[in-house]
C-alpha cells in the first residue's frame, strides 16, 4: 500500500480535454494531466465580459476563489464548482481608488496564515499614473459564509522606490527601468520567515523576480527588494514571452512561472509554464506549452498530494484575455502537474 499524504486537495471542476505539450526534462519528469475545459465567469447566469482575471487565490477549503480584476480596485468572489460570481465585489476603505488607470491589480498571493496579498502593476507613462498603480496590499477575510474583507486587517507596503533601485543595480538604463511593470506575486516561507516575491513583465528582455522580507512588517513599511532570479524565455511564434504570473510551491522546492505571448494587436500566441528551483538564479526548466488562443495571467495552487516518488500539484489558471479589446471573456481551468523522481 502506498504511503499517501494530502494537503487541502480541493474538488475538481468539470473535466474536459485541453492540449498541453510537456517537453522532456532532466532526472525529474514533469507532466500535466486532467486538464479541465476552460470556462467563463458567470454573472447571474450570463457570461461576464468585463472582469479581466489578472490574479487568483483560493479561499479556505477552496470552494471559493478571489479574483483580481485589473481595471478596478474591488475584488470578486467566484464559486469554483459553478464559475458563478458570489455576492457583491469586496473591498475596503484602505484599498486604493479606481483612478488614473489604477490600481491595475496584476498578481495575488496567500500565506500560510491565511492572509492575502494583491499588487498593482507599478507602471505608467507619468508620475501620476504610476502612483495610481503602485500599491501592495495585505488583508484577511472574515469568517463568514460569503467572503468579506476584515477591514481591520488591511495594510499596505511600499516597494516602488526599492524596485527602481534594484533594477538600476542590475545595470539597466533609464529607458529600461522606465518600462517596469509587475505581473507576478508569490509568498515564500522558510526558516520561520516570510518573503514576498514579485515578478516583472517589463523590462521584457528577461523574466525577472525580486524578493523582500515581509516578516512582521507593519502597515506602511517600505520593503527592500533584492534580485532572486532572471532567465531568458524564448519567443512564441516570433512574439516575446513575458512573465504574467507565478506561485511558490514548497513540496516542489521552487517557483512555477507562467509566461504569455501577446502581440501589439492583442492576439495571443501561447503560454509556457516554467519551474525555477530554489537557489537557481539564471535558469528555468520549461515544463509545458499550453493554450495558444488565450492569455494566462493568474496561477494558484489548489492542493498538493504526494504518493511514493510522485508529487501532484493541482493548479488553477485564469485567462485574462483583455475582453475590453478582444471581446473574449476571461476564463479559468484546473490542471494537475505531476513531478516524478527517477
Amino acid at each position: 500500500m502506498r504511503n499517501v499524504t494530502r494537503r487541502s486537495l480541493l474538488p475538481a471542476a468539470v473535466l474536459g480535454c485541453v492540449a498541453f505539450m510537456a517537453p522532456r526534462v532532466g532526472a525529474d519528469q514533469f507532466r500535466l494531466e486532467n486538464a479541465s475545459l476552460p470556462v467563463p465567469i458567470l454573472d447571474h447566469a450570463r457570461v461576464n465580459v468585463v472582469i479581466e482575471a489578472s490574479g487568483v487565490e483560493p479561499v479556505g477549503d477552496g470552494r471559493h476563489l478571489i479574483i483580481a480584476h485589473d481595471k478596478a480596485a474591488p475584488l470578486h468572489v467566484l464559486d469554483l464548482a459553478t464559475g458563478a460570481l458570489v455576492g457583491e465585489p469586496i473591498t475596503a476603505p484602505k484599498f486604493p481608488a479606481t483612478a488614473n488607470g489604477g490600481p491595475k491589480w496584476e498578481g495575488m498571493a496567500r500565506d500560510s496564515e491565511g492572509a492575502f496579498y494583491v499588487v498593482g502593476a507599478h507602471n505608467g507613462k507619468t508620475d501620476e499614473e504610476r502612483a495610481a498603480k503602485s500599491h501592495l496590499m495585505r488583508f484577511r477575510l472574515k469568517d463568514s459564509a460569503v467572503p468579506m474583507i476584515d477591514q481591520d486587517s488591511v495594510s499596505r507596503f511600499e516597494i516602488a522606490r526599492s524596485l527602481v533601485a534594484a533594477l538600476k543595480a542590475e545595470g539597466l538604463d533609464e529607458a529600461a527601468v522606465g518600462k517596469r511593470k509587475i505581473e507576478g506575486l508569490a509568498i515564500r516561507e522558510k526558516n520561520g520567515g516570510r518573503e514576498i516575491v514579485i515578478g516583472l513583465r517589463e523590462p521584457g528582455d528577461k523574466v525577472r523576480a525580486f524578493v523582500a522580507d515581509v516578516s512582521k512588517k507593519a502597515d506602511g513599511a517600505a520593503l527592500e527588494l533584492k534580485p532572486l532570479f532572471a532567465f531568458e524565455a524564448e519567443p512564441r511564434e516570433g512574439v516575446q514571452s513575458q512573465l504574467t504570473s507565478m506561485e511558490y510551491v514548497p513540496p516542489l522546492g521552487g517557483f512555477l512561472v507562467v509566461t504569455a505571448s501577446e502581440d501589439a494587436d492583442n492576439a495571443f500566441h501561447g503560454n509556457n509554464l516554467w519551474f525555477v528551483a530554489d537557489g537557481e538564479t539564471r535558469h528555468a526548466r520549461k515544463i509545458a506549452t499550453f493554450e495558444v488562443a488565450m492569455k494566462a495571467e493568474g496561477l494558484a495552487v489548489l492542493g498538493v498530494e504526494t504518493a511514493g516518488d510522485e508529487i501532484s500539484v493541482r493548479l488553477l489558471v485564469t485567462y485574462d484575455n483583455d475582453p475590453h479589446a478582444t471581446k473574449i471573456p476571461s476564463r479559468f481551468q484546473t490542471v494537475t502537474l505531476v513531478r516524478a523522481s527517477r
